[in-house]
């Protein structure tokens, strides 16, 4: 049994919330062709894919054109696959919809990115 944590319930239109001011996030990709990449997440929803239209774009063949997203909603970060032709990882389990915390892993294609989260002292 993983110790990660399922959403039980699944995103719903306006469950997304902002990142608080407090919280510094960012995906910072530590395998495949972008390795070295980081994005600062700074919307409720980021779009992870090949496609040019997705917040997080990838030069990994294996990469769907929208492959996953990453979200903040109930003071916590989520990833959910969507519907990708190749599935998504999560630390090495196979992804549907999990809470997403600092220094997880995402394997989508060949490509895996690391949550990494810092808290601004205010």
């Amino acid at each position: 049994m993983s110790d990660q944590t399922l959403i039980d319930t699944p995103l719903k239109v306006g469950d997304a919330e902002p990142i608080p001011a407090d919280i510094d996030a960012r995906l910072v990709i530590v395998a495949g062709p972008d390795t070295g990449t980081n994005v600062i997440l700074k919307d409720a929803v980021t779009l992870i894919g090949r496609d040019d239209d997705c917040h997080v774009t990838l030069d990994d063949p294996r990469v769907s054109g929208q492959h996953a997203m990453v979200y903040f909603a109930s003071g916590e970060f989520r990833v959910r696959d969507l519907n990708s032709t190749n599935g998504s990882l999560l630390n090495g389990s196979p992804l549907t919809e999990f809470a997403y915390q600092d220094g997880d892993d995402l394997r989508v294609g060949k490509t895996v990115a690391r949550l990494v989260v810092d808290f601004v002292p205010k």
